[in-house]
């Protein structure tokens, strides 16, 4: 999930990669190293369900994480509005804001300290800031650029969302992979706690395991 409205959800606070300019690399130096990866077992059947019913509903193939950090669970914390999130999910229904109708939107956790994000646009965009923002966008949004990886042929663009600069994002404080498949945008994204470089490499196993569902 990315941002569910500057004012509609509350923000979820929750290396060196293949390639890259040498910019890249030197920011993904930054920050403590310290390993904190976690452990990767194969998504349950409940798990890769939802995936095919949310493709059903947006009528697009969506990102469906073959294999989870072990003990991964919703997040399916409501705001104000009612909106509860799931690991993934159709956007815009419940009590969460239309304006999110035709997107993918997820939110997790792992112990209640891990936070991982997984969204993707009903149409393909340029603009990194408005994948990790969505509808929610607005003109000063910002994103860090980090990496360019391939992973699984596709060619992905490896981001950090600053919170200065995505209020109201739900990949406030994540390293992101995006990329665009058949028309569409996708990103997903653990929280950075210990450092760019391990981040990434989450980010990386998961999308190691990632595959598009289609309707």
């Amino acid at each position: 999930m990315v941002s569910l409205g500057r004012t509609a959800v509350v923000s979820l606070a929750v290396l060196v990669a293949a390639g890259g300019t040498a910019s890249d690399r030197a920011s993904l130096a930054l920050g403590p190293s310290r390993p904190g990866d976690l452990s990767f077992v194969p998504a349950s059947p409940a798990l890769r369900s939802k995936c095919q019913t949310t493709a059903a509903k947006v009528g697009y193939p969506v990102p469906c994480p073959m294999r989870v950090p072990t003990g991964l669970t919703a997040t399916r914390r409501a705001g104000p509005s009612g909106c509860v999130l799931d690991i993934i999910g159709p956007g815009g229904v419940g009590g969460c804001a239309r304006s999110w109708r035709g997107w993918v939107v997820g939110s997790s956790e792992v112990s209640g300290e891990q936070h991982l994000v997984i969204t993707a646009s009903p149409r393909p965009l340029r603009s990194y800031a408005k994948l990790v923002n969505g509808p929610a966008w607005y003109p000063a949004a910002r994103v860090r650029p980090l990496a360019w990886v391939t992973i699984n042929r596709w060619r992905m663009r490896a981001v950090y969302v600053p919170p200065a600069t995505n209020d109201g994002s739900a990949f406030i404080g994540h390293v992101v992979l995006i990329w665009t498949v058949g028309g569409h945008t996708y990103g997903i994204g653990f929280h950075d706690l210990r450092g760019l470089a391990p981040t990434l490499r989450l980010d990386k196993e998961l999308a190691r395991g990632m595959r598009l569902v289609a309707p």
